[in-house]
């Protein structure tokens, strides 16, 4: 009797055999959570995709309205100064094209002032006082992006239209000697298509893309080399330049190139806020300064390997950081006149 009750009363487990279960459950769980990531991965890729196949039926649908593609505006009527009054982005264009009918039609599209005062299109609020400007807009943001919106002057977009092989020369503000150094690399208008320095022109001959940074963009005759091998737009990381960061609203934000290698490194803001000026940080060079605009203004993402691009036939690419350099820009350059091939 006493033999029986002890066998009842023996652990159902030995600790060797609680330790052999823990350590198989944490081998599993090493084996599941990488799948369970990509698996997460993969709809956010996928959801930025569709995000970029929205913004592609918006052009489109802009372009058959008005037969060409949104510009941003800097002053409607003659040449720009920078102390004029903007209308936003052509983010801000493309709102009633993506859901956005009510927002765009509360904005006061009548107001331009020449200062940053509550009469300036961008300093508008809605009627319970928020900024307009600081609104998010889901179809702009990537899933897989997840620096918050960092303080600039508009609520962030993960997404830009392209300017192109556009000439993107290295300078500090107000064009001067930059304070972390030059950054020869990268100087852009291989093609002879783009040579506006930034996209600062309103003519089509000075632009390499499909936008430039003042009051132009292109129309779909404009693309001679063909709809289907001319980027549109695609993904940009908003905290790694210090234009970008200003977001979708902002009229001196969305000029973007194809000019830099896709995913070239950038110390972003606030990763590195004390690198305003001076020496680049131990294994960087001035390339990798967030205001050095020809590395900066360029095409990145947070996807491993390379971004989404949309291209001017509305249909949605994933290209490699690894491209050609030169086949990366005649995909960016309209009217380079050379055979792409395979990409």
């Amino acid at each position: 009797m006493m033999q029986l009750v002890r066998r009842r009363m023996r652990p159902a487990f030995t600790l060797i055999e609680l330790l052999v279960v823990i350590a198989i459950i944490a081998v599993l769980i090493a084996l599941l959570l990488p799948a369970v990531q990509q698996a997460r991965e993969a709809a956010r890729r996928t959801q930025c995709k569709n995000n970029l196949k929205q913004l592609g039926l918006a052009m489109h649908n802009y372009h058959d309205n008005y037969n060409r593609f949104a510009p941003t505006i800097f002053a409607e009527e003659g040449p720009f100064t920078w102390s004029d009054g903007s209308k936003g982005s052509y983010l801000v264009r493309y709102l009633p094209y993506i859901d956005q009918a009510p927002f765009f039609n509360a904005l006061n599209f009548s107001l331009m002032a020449t200062a940053w005062n509550p009469g300036n299109f961008e300093v508008q609020n809605d009627p319970q006082g928020q900024a307009y400007r600081q609104k998010q807009i889901p179809a702009y943001k990537c899933p897989s992006e997840p620096s918050p919106d960092l303080g600039g002057w508009s609520a962030k977009s993960n997404y830009a239209c392209s300017m192109g092989n556009q000439a993107m020369v290295n300078a500090g503000v107000g064009g001067g000697p930059a304070p972390w150094g030059s950054c020869p690399q990268y100087q852009g208008n291989n093609f002879g298509t783009g040579p506006a320095g930034h996209g600062n022109s309103h003519s089509p001959q000075d632009i390499s893309g499909t936008v430039s940074r003042l009051n132009w963009a292109a129309k779909i005759a404009d693309m001679t080399d063909g709809t289907s091998n001319v980027i549109a737009a695609g993904e940009i990381r908003p905290s790694c330049g210090d234009h970008t960061w200003n977001g979708w609203f902002h009229f001196n934000s969305m000029w973007v190139a194809t000019t830099a290698p896709i995913n070239y490194p950038i110390v972003c803001i606030l990763e590195d806020p004390g690198w305003d000026g001076g020496s680049p940080p131990p294994g960087k060079t001035a390339c990798n300064q967030y205001q050095a605009w020809n590395t900066t203004q360029g095409f990145k993402s947070r996807h491993v390997g390379g971004c989404h691009f949309l291209m001017n036939d509305g249909s949605v690419r994933f290209l490699s950081e690894n491209l050609d350099y030169l086949t990366y820009q005649k995909l960016g350059d309209r009217r380079d006149g050379q055979p792409v091939g395979e990409f």
